[in-house]
């Protein structure tokens, strides 16, 4: 029987911790849970001045470091910037790119050339899609926001691209209204279907990993676990809060321990 891939949940702790020593226990205190866990793996995204912090703390392969975003060029005059050859050499493996709260502050072409750059430097990019709204376009909105990036990117080394889909409208705030398990598999239709015809073969699109992100928690995961074909979580608002983040731990391993035991009865 073939191996099935761990679930993967991206810790993305936004502009949350504000010290290293924060940036260190956090990590510390779900690190030792985490390289116990059968069925799942971790990628911490913490702020980028604190990437090499938590990155010499990486020890384990069940969890990685990435950053919240990286700039294409390697060096150069670019006032504020961090380029995705600093944070490969702080210890990024993993990128977060295009994600909502950035997406105002960039163009489709500069997204683009983030994924080609941090592709060519052998690391993997976390590209994050989503419509605004569920209206009547919202499924060419998400075929246009990979066209945007893939018809710029070289169609290759499809197993080291992941796929996060976020809808805006489910994003966290004042309001938390997450998508559901339905939800995201007609949009996981849509964004499979499109990405098979750009890449022009399906294995390309089977050896991508696919992820939901937003408002996700410890209350809604497990419908996502037992009625969705997801590869794993991106977790923003309770991504640096170790209780959460246990329980979904939690969750995960019991599900696919089920799965896999299930099956094997079969």
């Amino acid at each position: 029987m073939m191996k099935k891939p761990k679930k993967m949940i991206i810790a993305n702790w936004k502009m949350n911790v504000t010290s290293e020593k924060d940036a260190e226990s956090l990590f510390l205190s779900i690190k030792n849970v985490v390289s116990k866990l059968e069925y799942t793996t971790m990628v911490c995204c913490p702020p980028h001045m604190y990437v090499n912090q938590v990155a010499r703390y990486v020890d384990h392969r069940n969890y990685r470091v990435g950053g919240q975003d990286a700039y294409p060029e390697e060096s150069g005059s670019r006032t504020g910037e961090t380029s995705v050859l600093m944070m490969k050499n702080a210890g990024a493996e993993y990128v977060i790119l295009g994600h909502s709260e950035r997406r105002h502050l960039e163009t489709k072409s500069d997204v683009a050339r983030k994924v080609t750059a941090v592709l060519e430097h052998d690391m993997v990019p976390i590209i994050c899609i989503g419509e605004e709204q569920r209206d009547k376009n919202w499924k060419k909105t998400l075929t246009q926001q990979l066209r945007d990036v893939f018809n710029r990117v070289p169609k290759k080394n499809p197993e080291n691209i992941i796929i996060a889909y976020e809808p805006v409208w489910a994003i966290s705030g004042d309001k938390k209204n997450p998508a559901t398990a339905v939800e995201y598999m007609e949009a996981l239709e849509v964004i499979k279907k499109e990405l098979q015809k750009m890449f022009k073969t399906a294995k390309a699109v089977d050896d991508m990993r696919f992820l939901y992100g937003g408002s996700l928690d410890d209350k809604n995961i497990e419908d996502f676990l037992k009625n969705a074909s997801v590869d794993g979580f991106l977790v923003g608002r309770v991504s640096h809060d170790p209780r959460v983040l246990m329980t979904m731990f939690r969750l995960i391993e019991d599900h696919e321990h089920r799965e896999l035991f299930g099956q094997l009865d079969d």
